[in-house]
């Protein structure tokens, strides 16, 4: 067992909570991995109604829990857009491509859930006021713009921090988009260069009642590569899976590790120390049991 120690200076809870098993990946700037995935549909994207026309069609797919449309050939102005209510963009302007998240209703479900449980555990650790919360609003990268599922930054930036960044992220998707949920958390932490520090990952089983939530970090301390140049390593902080057997809300929920909440500190989020009574926002088990049967109930799981 590795225990994980961030740039911050964690609470003796923070330590023991983020002692777990460790998946590190290499990464840099570039937005390769992020588009390179399976999608539901891929087409021409030079008219803003043939879009719009694709996304309204996916969106009537049944049991949509997450999915991914990819566009070619997709002009600037076209991208700048908002082509469909609650769909995600990322757009790479070199490439004139466009990967556009479609979320369903279960997709959707955990993340206002997510926004719930989240304000319960700012509000207990007296964190009121301190933080912004700014959902889906589009960050612009070293040359991708993309738009999380939901993101937090500091009321007051200290000296030196820009806001043009969240502090913490949340992406969203079906399981089997696991691997592109882990290229967008390295996308936010290496284009922001460090000033995202925490993205947590949702990923959602499409057939069975099973909902994996991660926290990516990135690993500290930083190694440097010549020039000085920043190598940005991942680190999967930690990984929680919630499942419920077939048969519905009668079935007995299983949380593996049973442990640990989810926790993500004080100065992750506001990025300062605390000052008493302010404490580190912790997400319980049960609050994670309550955001996996948001989803089950719209899969019908």
């Amino acid at each position: 067992m590795t225990t994980v120690t961030s740039e911050h200076d964690f609470s003796t809870e923070a330590r023991i909570a983020f002692s777990s098993s460790i998946v590190e990946e290499m990464m840099d700037t570039t937005d390769h991995d992020c588009f390179d995935i399976e999608v539901m549909k891929e087409a021409v994207g030079s008219s803003t109604k043939s879009i719009r026309s694709i996304l309204a069609g996916l969106r009537k797919s049944p049991n949509l829990v997450t999915a991914y449309a990819k566009f070619t050939n997709v002009p600037p102005d076209v991208a700048k857009l908002n082509l469909s209510k609650g769909c995600r963009q990322m757009y790479n302007p070199d490439t004139r491509r466009m990967i556009v998240t479609i979320p369903g209703k279960p997709h959707d479900a955990v993340v206002g859930e997510v926004n719930v449980q989240f304000d319960d555990a700012t509000y207990v650790a007296n964190m009121r006021g301190t933080f912004w919360s700014m959902t889906t609003a589009r960050n612009q990268g070293a040359v991708c713009s993309k738009e999380p599922d939901g993101q937090w930054a500091p009321r007051n930036l200290p000296p030196g921090r820009s806001d043009k960044w969240p502090s913490i992220v949340l992406e969203v998707g079906a399981s089997e988009s696991k691997t592109k949920l882990r290229a967008d958390a390295a996308w936010w932490l290496a284009n922001s260069d460090g000033q995202v520090h925490v993205v947590i990952t949702i990923s959602l089983n499409p057939t069975v009642a099973e909902v994996t939530f991660e926290t990516i970090v990135l690993q500290q301390p930083p190694t440097y590569l010549r020039h000085n140049r920043r190598q940005y390593r991942a680190q999967t902080r930690q990984s929680i899976v919630v499942s419920r057997p077939p048969g519905g809300p009668s079935q007995p929920i299983t949380t593996t590790p049973n442990t640990l909440p989810l926790l993500i500190t004080f100065q992750e989020v506001v990025c300062r120390p605390p000052i008493p009574p302010e404490a580190d926002p912790v997400i319980p088990i049960t609050s994670l049991e309550e955001i996996a049967c948001a989803a089950w109930r719209w899969q019908g799981l």
